[in-house]
């Protein structure tokens, strides 16, 4: 909601002294724990310390230390020990993410109050809102989320985050995995990977990963089968070239998806707590998503400073949804539940359906240049993509609708609409081409400066066909042409273990509305600036950080009121374009090993967010968010035992405008949560060992989402047996 100015930080200091306090003392504590425990990092084999690598931001060679901007990175054995099977569990572990979802194939992610819309695979542009949401982490190594503006090398976005996945690869030795895993609701998951050298030295190696899953839910008649596989080769060309070529395919076939929301209120206006297994989806609706990728990339070291990389991915996709959403009368007309009767509810259908090819160029030379007695590290590149979303066109259905008799005794049944394909279709083409420069100046020994900058040509328009296939006119036409995103970094080694830092980057993202005048808006225009503290102690076993921020999103279209809906010449409605909206806060994080046996996780985010009068878009998120996790390692007889567990707790949230049969439209409020799992593994041996994971252990029942309201999930169990060779 829109507020007078504050100050930046905010007005609770509690938490913020003490996530700020822990770094500081960590400094000193961290030489008095090795100290007292007797322990090096020589004694733990099974820890590695993390060098640098390519940034997710900037792609210049990076450790998370050296880092001016705040980063996670959830790697492949936290998703094995966690069971993290898909990225919405990825992203419910990470800190600053606030996780949410409009319905089940829906999810949304938030960071720094602003939607996070940029996903990439191996540093391309991946995602998209109609095919590829749902990734599956089996074929990922690691995935990285890089929280701010990214303007550098996604030239188009929201300053909320960026998240990388980073693909299995190739190894040069034999040796692979199988896991199976049973759960709640009839969950079943197989997950198979298999690394084969194709000759004698491993120059030329391939890998193999599939992961079929099958599933119920606690909502009634949902369930899902989803197939993910990866397929890879991997050879060198000599001493300094390697080439790979890949596929991957995904495909998700859910039955009875949730579409729409569960009303909080009954008719009589008092709220109607319907069972978490509530549904308004017949047996017969779908929601299937598919999609393919053929990738390769090519990468050569010039000599000990310079080297290339290319990378090439299409990706080609389909989908198809029949949906139902449960109204009252019309569709006009809120839902309401008569509390006695189970009355009141009426379902109308949803069709879509489509498919998508996108193709995505990224090529850089990164190296280190000699100046002034010192080499600083340079990356120069150019990235391209083209993106065509085919919709196809349908026969209406809506005219037909069901009314439900009793919502608590429903079976599902209800006779399906029918439809037909019109054949006309629309395609909406989208192409972007940067050009972009990042470079670390290295001041001094304790002093780097980091800059880049990115000019992006970028443009979309929909072209309209026919039930005859002929082409009738373009609309949405928009153009952007070297728009500049830059970025500014200051890190200071404060000590070999501290540094301190503080950055700017810029995003920007087009929109296609019109004003009063005809005229597009200008692109939104979104920023991030934070300044903060990292380090590593106890010999790089354990990684801290602390961030202040501020995110900042101005030019963004709202309806104007002053003109009649409707009244531009295509039979649009006039928009405006209006700033202030800006989010504040701070971030916490400190992960890694406290001794050889103790592992933590912890991470604590304020985001206060303030917005224009005129924009009423809201996003059910905390102020305060906080997750933690834990994982000991027993010795001893109970050497094979570790025990876990990891908790998430939010603030309040609120809804706005939510539908009430007495009040008209009212704000509500959900109190503060927890959500705890905890886990426990057992190691037979080197290869083999069990883990039994329980989610939402108190069974909470509390809503995902309160504007487009849907129920969490309830307490689950999983276990997973994994073997190793």
């Amino acid at each position: 909601m829109p507020s007078s100015p504050r100050r930046w930080v905010g007005a609770s200091p509690t938490p913020l002294a003490l996530a700020a306090a822990v770094l500081v003392l960590l400094c000193g504590s961290a030489r008095a724990q090795d100290a007292a425990s007797g322990t090096s990092t020589k004694d733990l084999d099974a820890v590695t310390v993390e060098g640098a690598r390519e940034s997710a931001s900037t792609r210049l060679p990076l450790t998370a230390k050296e880092t001016p901007q705040s980063v996670s990175t959830v790697d492949r054995e936290q998703i094995e020990r966690q069971t993290l099977t898909s990225i919405d569990s990825v992203m419910r572990n990470v800190t600053g993410v606030a996780v949410s979802f409009y319905d089940t194939q829906r999810p949304l992610y938030y960071a720094r109050g602003f939607q996070i819309t940029d996903f990439q695979v191996d540093g391309l542009p991946s995602y998209s809102a109609n095919t590829n949401q749902e990734f599956d982490t089996a074929l990922y190594e690691r995935i990285d989320i890089v929280r701010g503006a990214n303007g550098i090398l996604t030239g188009v976005g929201t300053p909320s985050a960026t998240v990388n996945l980073i693909r299995k690869r190739p190894q040069r030795t034999f040796g692979g995995s199988v896991a199976l895993t049973a759960g709640s609701w009839d969950f079943f998951r197989a997950e198979a990977d298999l690394n084969v050298p194709l000759n004698a030295d491993g120059s030329v190696r391939s890998r193999f990963v599939i992961a079929p899953q099958k599933k119920d839910s606690f909502r009634d008649r949902y369930s899902e089968d989803k197939l993910a596989l990866l397929a890879a080769v991997e050879a060198d060309l000599g001493a300094h070239t390697i080439v790979s070529l890949g596929f991957q395919r995904q495909r998700n076939d859910p039955k009875a998806p949730i579409w729409g929301t569960i009303p909080r209120f009954a008719s009589d206006g008092g709220t109607i707590d319907l069972p978490t297994s509530t549904s308004f989806s017949p047996s017969w609706t779908r929601w299937k998503r598919e999609s393919e990728t053929l990738y390769a990339t090519l990468e050569h070291q010039f000599n000990e400073d310079w080297s290339l990389k290319a990378s090439l991915a299409r990706t080609e996709g389909e989908t198809f949804s029949l949906r139902t959403y449960g109204y009252g009368r019309t569709t006009a007309t809120p839902l309401f539940i008569n509390r006695y009767t189970g009355a009141g509810a009426t379902i109308y259908a949803g069709l879509g359906g489509g498919s998508e090819t996108q193709t995505a160029l990224d090529t850089y030379v990164s190296g280190k240049l000699a100046l002034f007695g010192r080499k600083h590290d340079l990356v120069l590149g150019v990235s391209t993509s083209r993106t065509e979303g085919r919709t196809d066109g349908y026969t209406s259905v809506a005219r037909w609708s069901y009314v439900i008799p009793n919502i608590y005794t429903w079976d599902g049944y209800a006779p399906p609409p029918l439809y037909a394909k019109t054949g006309a279709w629309t395609m909406q083409t989208t192409r972007q081409t940067g050009l972009y420069g990042s470079a670390r100046w290295r001041l001094t020994d304790a002093l780097s400066l980091l800059t880049g900058v990115r000019l992006t040509n970028w443009s979309r328009q929909t072209d309209a066909f026919n039930t005859a296939g002929l082409y009738t006119g373009t609309t949405g036409v928009q153009r952007v042409h070297r728009k500049a995103t830059p970025f500014v970094g200051l890190v200071y080694d404060i000590t070999p273990e501290l540094s301190a830092y503080a950055s700017y980057g810029r995003i920007f993202n087009p929109q296609n509305y019109k004003d009063v005048n005809n005229q597009p808006l200008p692109p939104v225009q979104g920023s991030n600036a934070e300044l903060g503290l990292k380090g590593q102690f106890l010999d790089g076993r354990l990684n801290g950080s602390f961030a202040l921020y501020e995110t900042k999103q101005d030019n963004f279209g709202v309806r104007d009121s002053s003109v009649p809906p409707g009244t531009l010449p295509d039979g649009g409605s006039a928009y405006r374009a209006v700033s202030g909206t800006r989010s504040y806060g701070f971030e916490a994080e400190l992960s890694g090993y406290v001794t050889p046996r103790w592992r933590i996780g912890a991470g604590l985010t304020r985001t206060k967010v303030e917005r224009n009068a005129s924009d009423l878009i809201y996003a059910n998120f905390p102020e305060y968010l906080m997750q933690l996790s834990t994982d000991y390692q027993f010795g001893g007889a109970l050497a094979p035992l570790s025990l876990g567990g990891s908790l998430q707790w939010q603030t309040k949230i609120e809804g706005f405008n939510i539908p009430h049969p007495l009040l008209g439209a009212v704000t509500v409020t959900d109190p503060p949560y927890a959500l705890l799992n905890l886990r426990a593994t057992w190691r037979f041996n080197d290869r083999l060992s069990a883990t039994l994971a329980l989610n939402n252990v108190t069974n909470k029942k509390y809503w995902a989402n309160l504007d487009y309201a849907n129920y969490g999930d309830p307490r689950n169990v999983m276990l997973t047996v994994r073997a190793k060779f």
